[in-house]
């Protein structure tokens, strides 16, 4: 088996704490950058999620379930 060397699993180690730790900085919310991140994150899921829905034709009311009535 052959042994990592040392500076092979100390580099790994200290990138992994580093990811680690932006990745929490980011998720921070009570701090003025991840708050700002947080809703622009939010901003952006709930503009694409609008911009599909508008782009997406209705489908005819005789293709809904229970055609005789309207749609809820």
């Amino acid at each position: 088996m052959v042994e990592p060397d040392t500076f092979s699993v100390t580099t790994s180690r200290l990138l992994r704490r580093e990811a680690l730790r932006r990745a929490a900085e980011e998720l921070n919310t009570t701090s003025p950058p991840g708050l700002e991140s947080a809703l622009a994150r939010i901003s952006a899921e709930v503009t694409a999620e609008a911009l599909e829905k508008r782009d997406r034709p209705e489908p005819p009311l005789s293709s809904w379930p229970g055609s005789s009535r309207l749609p809820v």
